[in-house]
């Protein structure tokens, strides 16, 4: 846990253009980036987990996300319980690079089905895992089953991901189409629950590569990626009157976070919660940016009069910043940045001026 954060902010583009963008400059920067439904203190969360492994890099062998040390977990689902939904991108070596999607369902997996335990004992070195979920996905007319294994360890809820090499066949172990993860993104619902104290968070991935053209992780290039939550975090929106058109307000406030300098991003659309959340994509587009917010986190954003009912919601999001001290997971491994969490505000909405007779 963080008392606070030192910030020297940079203000980034989309991470899954990042992914997709040209050549990497380095030849392994993951990153793990987790947005929660709830940053009530104390209170039940969806965790979003949006993993970006960049197309041009190694591909990634091993994923081990730690929960933040103060946060619970139930791990008594029953085996076939829906807990998510998941999209992913992979490039397909054996299909000229091409970029695939994938989608499907977040399941609790049967812990006795010799597949998962084959995997199981191949990922974690044992068989009796706390929780075995998998992330059930399609791929061109075949199924895609990436497992997760959950486990209670001291303070913190584990989840290992282990990925077959894309550079070795098939009967040797490799992947399906030679597939490379590029992002993933999926939800878990219904089991973990918020620290029961104010304060910073941190949740943690352990990423590790294969060497490349190989079917050997490189534990020597293992680097990690943080996102920093506050508890608890709000982000408020209310609709003021002006003299023309008018006005957005109201206030961010992360716990931790000294919010001066930040910008918020506006959304807005015809259809209802406009903005992306931690369960939803989201029905509008961005429409405008706040001035920088000033360090009481208060923010006023004039706007035109609408021609249509349009709904609004602000967004603090795509902000990172370095490492700071050691790992929260305790092991002794580099570390290459951070986000921090994303914010969604509630929505207001605007309807169209009526005429004065």
């Amino acid at each position: 846990m963080k008392s606070s954060l030192r910030l020297a902010l940079l203000a980034c583009a989309s991470f899954i253009g990042l992914a997709l963008a040209a050549p990497a400059l380095a030849a392994y920067n993951p990153s793990l980036t987790i947005e929660q439904s709830s940053y009530k203190v104390g209170g039940a969360t969806i965790a979003d987990v949006f993993i970006v492994a960049p197309q041009n890099d190694d591909p990634t062998a091993k994923l081990k996300i730690f929960s933040p040390a103060g946060y619970s977990a139930v791990l008594t689902q029953a085996p076939g319980t829906k807990i998510g939904s998941v999209f992913a991108i992979v490039k397909a070596k054996a299909l000229g690079g091409a970029l695939l999607p994938l989608s499907g369902d977040v399941l609790v997996a049967n812990p006795t089905d010799p597949a998962i335990q084959a995997a199981a004992l191949r990922c974690t070195g044992i068989t009796t895992n706390q929780a075995n979920w998998v992330l059930n996905t399609q791929l061109q007319g075949q199924t895609v089953a990436i497992p997760v294994f959950v486990n209670k360890v001291g303070p913190f809820v584990t989840q290992d991901v282990c990925l077959p090499s894309p550079d070795i066949p098939p009967a040797s172990g490799g992947a399906t189409f030679g597939a490379q993860l590029v992002s993933a993104d999926f939800t878990v619902k219904g089991v973990f629950t918020n620290a029961a104290a104010k304060g910073g968070y941190e949740w943690a991935g352990i990423f590790t590569p294969y060497t490349p053209g190989t079917g050997t992780p490189n534990a020597a290039g293992t680097v990690e990626w943080r996102t920093f939550v506050g508890l608890p975090s709000s982000l408020t929106l209310a609709k003021e009157k002006a003299k023309r058109g008018f006005k957005l307000v109201g206030k961010l406030t992360v716990q931790g976070l000294n919010p001066k300098a930040i910008r918020l991003w506006v959304y807005a659309g015809k259809k209802a919660r406009p903005a992306p959340t931690a369960t939803a994509a989201g029905t509008g587009k961005r429409s405008g940016r706040s001035a920088r917010l000033p360090a009481t986190g208060k923010y006023s954003i004039l706007r035109a009069s609408v021609k249509f009912t349009t709904f609004f919601q602000t967004r603090f999001e795509n902000y990172i910043t370095s490492c700071t001290g050691p790992s929260p997971s305790g092991l002794p491994v580099p570390c290459k940045g951070e986000d921090l969490a994303a914010v969604t505000s509630n929505q207001v909405k605007a309807t169209k001026p009526k005429r004065r007779r």
